[in-house]
């Protein structure tokens, strides 16, 4: 219905005025969220739409319009740099590249009460829901810089400089996801080596009794089964918290940790296979695994 009533609105000899609300997200690049307009539909007041306030602030944006020809919109984004702010962000932000740029219309008509003197809507009642369809860009490269104004271009998400469609490769039997990371979501104790050999249970596997001691202390003497994490350091799995088993008894010194006497010790690792994957979710119904197995070859069939 929402739909329906912004058609109706834009069909008017006169319909309310129709607002362009800004969202700059560059929570990707460690930086705010930032909701504003460009004042002058507004007498430069702020505007709240479904709850949500949007600053008024001197921006000036252009090319939106789709020429009709094949070539995506590339929007230029101009924004006033009133004592440094926005560079500011620019600095600790990677100069915002990459930063998602959305831009959603509505009619005056359908924005909150409090938007209106005694917070009465002289139009009736208001309708979140009462939107076009955002605009959604992300900021490609800084054009210009200087102590007056900042100014962006925009592009859509197929056109971002260096990025790689697909954004995630498709494997059929070898899972894209860091091992204890949020898509992987396993937290648990150590499973298995990285050729799925388990680190508990009988024949076949290490046999272990696991105890758990923490991070990795020079100090202490760790004995079989006993099982500890560090924080790597090698490029490929760098930040990532990996989990070692003492493989034999007496171990103490930082020469015996499991960086410098792996033999020592049996990492925890995913084998990034279904096998691998199973062993961490024995329940079919919640394996996590990141690969797409419905790729695969099969045999045709008549």
């Amino acid at each position: 219905m929402s739909k329906t009533v912004t058609n109706l609105e834009a069909t008017k000899f006169n319909p309310s005025a129709l607002l362009s609300l800004y969202e700059l997200d560059a929570s990707s690049l460690g930086g705010p969220i930032l909701r504003f307009h460009d004042g002058s539909s507004n007498n430069y007041k702020n505007i709240t739409f479904n709850g949500i306030e949007y600053t008024a602030f001197p921006v000036f944006l252009e090319g939106f319009e789709y020429d009709g020809k094949g070539s995506l919109p590339r929007p230029k984004l101009r924004a006033a740099n009133i004592n440094g702010f926005v560079s500011y962000y620019i600095l600790n932000g990677n100069n915002l590249i990459g930063a998602k740029f959305s831009r959603k219309r509505v009619f005056s008509r359908f924005i909150d009460a409090v938007n209106f003197d005694n917070e009465i809507n002289p139009y009736g009642l208001a309708d979140p829901e009462a939107a076009y369809a955002d605009d959604i860009f992300f900021i490609n490269r800084k054009i210009t810089e200087n102590k007056d104004y900042v100014e962006f271009e925009l592009t859509t998400a197929l056109e971002i400089d260096n990025v790689k469609i697909p954004n995630r490769m498709v494997f059929a039997r070898i899972c894209g996801f860091k091992y204890r990371d949020s898509s992987c979501g396993y937290t648990g104790d150590p499973v298995a080596d990285r050729n799925n050999k388990a680190m508990t249970g009988g024949a076949g596997t290490y046999g272990f009794t696991l105890i758990p001691r923490g991070e990795y202390n020079e100090s202490f003497t760790y004995n079989l089964g006993h099982f500890v994490s560090l924080t790597s350091t090698l490029k490929e799995t760098l930040g990532e918290k990996i989990f070692y088993v003492a493989n034999q008894n007496g171990i103490i010194g930082i020469e015996n940790g499991p960086i410098k006497s792996p033999g020592k010790w049996v990492a925890d690792f995913c084998s990034k296979n279904i096998g691998g994957c199973k062993k961490r979710y024995p329940s079919p119904q919640v394996l996590k695994f990141g690969g797409f197995p419905g790729v695969a070859r099969g045999p045709y069939v008549i």
